[in-house]
């Protein structure tokens, strides 16, 4: 077993097994010195930039070298740093992925060993026991009273929208899906891939935490288009704000619906927020708003009112709000952002927890209600 990280971009790491297959020695002054060993590893992906280091070998063995220690009062140990490994603790293999293991569980002493030793395998067929005790597979005591004090929901409330929309999707229907990336260009892959928020024929995202006067090329989806309100061009009262790292919102809207972006209301000063405008089949507007949890809420309130009169004054038949207001609906006293939605006729459709910390933090307001909507909270995190 290889004992030491040698070159990690290329997979040759502590913990990579396999066997010595070849000495490469030279002689000098009548005296031969081991100069490299050719290992052939379980694994055959490792190793690519190691190969073929010997004149004339085509073997797919990986050559390594000895490497050097410091030690201590100013000694240098050099060896090659790979050691004989018939097995290993649990310990060592956490993380490793194999075809086949024998598992004892004579000697373990902690919870979750078992588990870990036990999971190794890519299959049944390929684990082998000794020792077997039953009593010796077991996990800690908090992990088990913490399961019992977790929210039992269930499975439709988890993943609805993957099969309710799939199946229940008609012309007429417009699927809307808020979601805080908390940070959008490390989670972009994850965004992509996700097979909820693909489903949306409008994605509104709040903590994008993107700089720059414009979106990257990299935060592009294929069939959709992207507006973005980056957190340092929505201050200008309060450029304190502004020059803080995170916050930002964007929308991706999908390209065969005809909407019109607005990122710049009159006396919208200081808020962080995206409209998109569509005219058809109904007239609604459709916005994101982010709300830091350090910004005063007497001028967050200024500036939501402006952002409010504009969307009366555009006469649309529906206006859906949604973002994370960081005022948790489900803790007791006054929720003024809740108050002013409800003095202007919205209502505000959430009504359990949008965090894992059992937290309303995540609004969607809507000013006509008489519309069928399919409500559904799916809690899951970027980071």
């Amino acid at each position: 077993m290889v004992t030491r990280n040698l070159d990690v971009e290329d997979g040759i790491v502590n913990g990579c097994f396999g066997k010595i297959a070849n000495i490469v020695t030279k002689t000098k002054d009548g005296i031969a010195t081991v100069q490299m060993l050719g290992l052939q590893l379980d694994n055959l992906n490792p190793g690519q930039k190691h190969r073929k280091k010997v004149q004339g070998e085509e073997d797919v063995l990986v050559y390594i070298e000895r490497s050097e220690e410091n030690l201590r009062k100013g000694a240098v140990r050099r060896q090659f740093p790979i050691k004989l490994a018939y097995a290993c603790t649990a310990h060592k293999v956490q993380g490793m992925t194999m075809q086949s293991a024998v598992v004892s569980l004579k000697k373990i002493f902690e919870p979750g060993m078992a588990y870990i030793a036990l999971s190794r395998t890519t299959s049944l067929n390929g684990l082998h026991f000794m020792d077997f005790d039953d009593k010796k597979i077991y996990a800690d005591p908090e992990i088990t009273a913490s399961l019992h004090t977790m929210r039992r929901a269930p499975v439709e409330e988890i993943m609805p929208l993957l099969q309710h929309v799939r199946e229940n999707r008609q012309e007429n229907t417009l699927t809307i899906v808020h979601h805080n990336t908390e940070g959008l260009g490390p989670h972009i892959e994850d965004v992509r891939s996700h097979h909820v928020l693909q489903l949306a024929d409008i994605l509104c995202l709040t903590e994008t935490h993107l700089t720059g006067s414009c979106a990257s090329s990299d935060l592009k989806m294929e069939g959709y288009n992207l507006i973005t309100r980056n957190r340092h061009v929505s201050y200008s009262t309060h450029q304190e704000i502004g020059k803080k790292n995170g916050g930002g919102v964007a929308i991706y809207c999908k390209e065969h619906i005809p909407t019109q972006p607005r990122q710049y209301i009159q006396n919208v000063t200081d808020l962080e927020f995206v409209v998109i405008k569509r005219d058809s089949p109904i007239k609604a507007a459709i916005v994101a708003v982010y709300r830091p949890p350090q910004y005063n809420i007497g001028y967050f309130l200024t500036n939501l009112k402006s952002m409010l009169d504009y969307l009366d004054l555009g006469h649309n038949d529906l206006v859906i709000i949604c973002g994370d207001f960081n005022e948790d609906l489900l803790h007791t006293g006054k929720k003024p952002i809740l108050e002013l939605f409800q003095s202007r006729g919205y209502s505000q459709l959430i009504t359990t927890a949008t965090t894992e910390k059992h937290t309303l933090l995540d609004h969607i307001y809507i000013s006509y209600i008489y519309i069928y909507i399919y409500i559904y909270i799916y809690i899951n995190s970027c980071k």
